[in-house]
């Protein structure tokens, strides 16, 4: 009894993998003896699929047909044809991870943006292109598309390049052409978070979905379902399901995963016993036809794998599994909760209600133990394509430095973006903001591959931030970037930075880090020997919509965080 056998009368259950996993045989062989489809968690974005070069050199030849290329998904899908495991493909639009270049005339970002009957035929040709390739040349492995990815926010459409260039029925124009041109019995799919907010539920029902219902071009809706242990409250997750499932729509959890950054038993154990409540959730929907449940997705496989230890600024144990594929309680809980329905698998409609997950949970079935026999050299990366960028992260602070009273076990660090080559290179410095609450993924990775594909050697830096603001951070996120820069320049030329500059540049409360770093570096002395002689002055600085004012235009929350009440 595994994950896919224990569902199977009920939705597949899936994980998405990265290059990582898919280039480390133990991680594959998990993926395949314990789910039944998984999704590329990065490498099937817009980004890789759109060639930059190609489309910059031949703008006039590409301008309403881009150029397209396919490196990056092809292990992907090579690996599910040959494995025999279904693929969710995710996501053809989306307004992150989608290059400036793409919306601007002549594919250049120091251009005007382009019109919208020339957006609207790059869009349209641009889903030709990826579904007739993936159809044509893996035909029958992908089952169901994201077609249009987080287009809610904040009460209404989210501002973005495509309703810039487009307008807000951007939306409506995607699903038009993936229905035109997708294969019969593949599913497409709106996909977005927070999904359960009773203002997003709404709005996404009203203003997304009974559009696209009413066109038919729309066949479910992911749910991503990124959860915490106190968010979303179970009755109200549950009512927000049946209101989809009340749609006629087929319903996929997308992105399942449960942010727990405290490793003990007792956290642990609290994990697996939510992960049991939610399952019964979509168990008893699933049974009595309030929500046509077709797939559960976990966003990774792994806890160490996690997108979350990077996006919350601390360790992140939000899984089913660890280390070397160790199956942890929340495995057994979820198990738990599918054998317990009872061997007809139906619920009772009368008003007993016997046959949900619920009443017919047996706290005392047991599960068999997973234990993975791999060898050790499964655990080891194989066969992964040489990269022209190298990436890796570090810790900046030394064991016993670093003495944050709010830190709950992070450190500050950086993360590389290198070429892969002996050329010296520039270097700069990326900032990101958040208010000084946290540090937002969006103005760190976007921008170090910007000044990456302009030939620089880039660093990102995740500094000292507080969302609960108990802590006044005070001198510590400047302290942070003094360190970060002589971290850099002490091992110049291992990053092949030496006799080159170091420039900075911070967006929002990252630009006060810059800002301040830029003003005040003479009065940062450093205890530590081996970098209080290394200079901690940038070379220059680039401050990007800073938070350097107060008085009455201040940001106040950024203020509190740094400085307190």
């Amino acid at each position: 009894m595994n994950l896919k056998t224990a569902y199977e009368p009920y939705f597949k259950i899936g994980a998405a993998i990265s290059r990582w996993n898919l280039h480390t045989p133990a991680h594959m062989k998990l993926l395949k003896e314990q789910f039944n489809s998984f999704t590329c968690e990065n490498d099937m974005k817009p980004m890789f699929y759109l060639d930059k070069d190609e489309n910059k050199k031949h703008p006039d030849k590409y301008n309403l047909s881009p150029a397209l290329k396919f490196d990056s998904a092809s292990p992907y899908l090579d690996f599910a044809k040959n494995s025999g495991i279904a693929m969710r493909g995710h996501t053809l639009v989306w307004h992150n991870q989608t290059p400036k270049w793409f919306f601007c005339e002549r594919y250049n970002e120091n251009f005007p943006y382009a019109d919208r009957e020339t957006m609207l035929s790059r869009l349209e040709n641009y889903i030709k292109g990826v579904l007739g390739f993936v159809q044509e040349k893996y035909p029958n492995i992908i089952y169901a598309w994201d077609v249009v990815n987080e287009i809610v926010d904040e009460g209404a459409f989210r501002k973005s390049l495509w309703t810039k260039t487009v307008g807000e029925d951007f939306f409506i124009k995607a699903f038009e052409y993936a229905k035109k041109y997708v294969a019969p019995g593949v599913d497409l799919f709106y996909n977005d978070y927070e999904t359960s907010e009773p203002w997003k539920r709404d709005f996404i029902i009203e203003h997304v979905l009974k559009p696209l219902i009413d066109k038919n071009i729309v066949d479910g809706v992911g749910l991503q379902s990124h959860l915490l242990m106190d968010h979303p409250n179970l009755d109200i997750y549950k009512t927000a399901l049946e209101m989809y499932g009340e749609l006629g729509l087929k319903i996929n959890i997308t992105e399942l995963d449960m942010h727990n950054n405290d490793p003990s038993d007792e956290s642990m154990h609290l994990l697996a016993l939510r992960y049991k409540e939610f399952f019964k959730i979509y168990l008893d929907a699933k049974i009595s036809g309030k929500a046509n449940i077709t797939a559960v997705t976990f966003w990774n496989l792994l806890d160490e794998n996690s997108w979350l230890t990077g996006f919350r600024r601390e360790t992140s144990f939000p899984l089913l599994f660890k280390g070397k594929c160790e199956a942890k309680e929340a495995y057994y809980e979820v198990i738990k909760a599918a054998l317990s329905v009872g061997e007809s698998g139906n619920s009772d409609k009368t008003g007993e209600g016997e046959g949900t997950a619920d009443n017919k949970l047996n706290k005392n079935i047991a599960v068999d133990k997973w234990s993975p026999n791999y060898p050790d050299s499964d655990y080891e990366i194989s066969d992964m394509p040489a990269r022209d960028m190298k990436n890796f992260g570090t810790e900046i602070w030394e064991e016993g430095e670093y003495k944050y009273e709010a830190a709950y076990g992070f450190t500050p660090n950086v993360f590389a973006y290198l070429h892969n080559d002996d050329e010296k290179r520039d270097c700069m410095l990326v900032v990101p903001g958040g208010g000084y609450c946290m540090v937002v993924p969006h103005e760190g990775e976007l921008v170090a591959r910007e000044f990456y594909n302009r030939g620089m050697n880039v660093f990102v830096l995740t500094y000292t931030t507080d969302i609960t603001m108990s802590v006044p951070l005070k001198m510590q996120p400047l302290k942070d970037i003094s360190r970060a820069v002589r971290f850099i320049r002490k091992d110049a030329a291992k990053y092949n930075i030496d006799g080159k500059k170091l420039c900075i540049c911070g967006f929002s409360a990252g630009g006060h880090v810059c800002g301040s770093l830029a003003v005040h570096y003479m009065d940062v002395e450093d205890d530590n020997p081996k970098y209080s002689d290394i200079s901690n002055r940038p070379d220059g600085v680039i401050l990007s919509y800073p938070v350097i004012t107060t008085g009455e235009y201040t940001h106040a929350d950024s203020i509190k965080a740094l400085l307190g009440n």
